[in-house]
């Protein structure tokens, strides 16, 4: 690489970093503003999502159940 070329590269390169620092001090504050609205809208009460059944409360179930048939085999037709 030549000096000229290298000087060329290093300019472009600078301009880009001075870019990109004006888009970060553009930017940040919108980020700030975003991370405060974010933390209020988490202290406000949310639209309940519909729960899933419980696996422990299926399995428990389940482990009656089976409990149940092995404890009356006669009754169940279980040999």
């Amino acid at each position: 690489m030549h000096d000229k070329e290298a000087i060329d590269m290093m300019q472009r390169c600078k301009q880009e970093i001075v870019s990109l620092r004006k888009q970060i001090d553009y930017l940040q504050p919108r980020a700030e503003a975003y991370e405060k609205i974010s933390q209020v809208l988490n202290l406000l009460p949310r639209q309940g999502i519909g729960m899933g059944e419980d696996l422990v409360s299926t399995l428990d179930k389940r482990i009656r159940e089976t409990e149940q048939i092995l404890a009356n085999p006669a009754e169940n037709n279980v040999v």
